[in-house]
């Protein structure tokens, strides 16, 4: 596919969207949330192209499926062993359901959370098994915004090859892709959706310190030499906190696109 750094992050901004909205959804409201979240990946090729490249899942998705139903929460389903196995076994797994218009609170979300309240069993499944597959679709997204470097006019092929982007400008063969790193106006996009999300965190102090954290990585990464040390125990305090999903999601995208700065 060809797209151009501007491109990407409009993909990256509606992807980021179509997720937070389903983490966010009503249990009753779950079903008709994911069909949209699963439709969006099928029709954005740079998506789809990297999930499909992993393979196809080789799960008997029907007794699968049945089988964590029928256990009324005594079972859950299993990722895989590896990123690849991750990926497209979630994926399926979403796809089915969507296709099948299966209940999802009252069905395979049951075991996610001990909880007896619909909503939380909703949360639990969204966190441990729907995040999986998000958190594997951001990095990747960052890591091919980066490879593409500063330039938002260049226009690029991006095709995927076992999990990786290979990308090449328009018009030119395929070479291996360098890593340019961050720029500002990046980081300070990504600063900005973390301190958006701090508003979720419950605690003074959690709040304080992710503050602290992200002056930190704002005024090192911008400097002339930034200080290594002093970046990694910012991202580690940011890690240390225990938030809300979507404060975890922002904050991860942000170390996704510092940490090569790092090596």
């Amino acid at each position: 596919m060809k797209l151009n750094r501007k491109e990407l992050r409009k993909i990256q901004y509606d992807f980021n969207s179509c997720s937070n909205r389903l983490l966010q959804a009503n249990y009753e409201d779950y079903a008709d949330v994911l069909g949209k979240f699963v439709n969006y990946i099928d029709s954005t090729p740079i998506i789809s192209d990297y999930i499909h490249d992993c393979g196809s899942c080789d799960w008997n998705l029907e007794s699968e499926i049945k089988e964590v139903q029928s256990s009324y929460g005594r079972l859950i389903f299993s990722l895989g062993e590896t990123d690849s196995e991750e990926i497209r076994n979630v994926y399926a797994v979403l796809r089915y359901l969507v296709e099948n218009n299966s209940s999802v609170y009252r069905g395979v979300a049951m075991g996610y959370s001990s909880s007896s309240k619909w909503q939380d069993k909703i949360k639990g499944f969204n966190e441990r098994f729907v995040m999986v597959l998000i958190r594997h679709v951001e990095s990747y997204l960052t890591k091919v915004g980066i490879d593409m470097g500063i330039d938002e006019k260049n226009i690029y092929n991006v095709t995927v090859q076992n999990g990786q982007a290979i990308i090449a400008n328009d018009n030119s063969s395929v070479t291996a892709t360098t890593n340019i790193g961050a720029t500002a106006n990046d980081i300070e996009q990504l600063i900005a959706a973390v301190r958006t999300k701090m508003d979720t965190l419950t605690s003074d102090e959690d709040k304080e310190a992710a503050s602290e954290s992200l002056e930190v990585i704002e005024a090192e990464v911008i400097s002339e030499k930034p200080k290594k040390s002093m970046i990694k125990t910012a991202i580690a305090s940011l890690q240390a906190i225990k938030g809300t999903v979507e404060f975890g999601s922002a904050v991860a995208a942000l170390i996704q696109f510092v940490e090569p700065m790092l090596s």
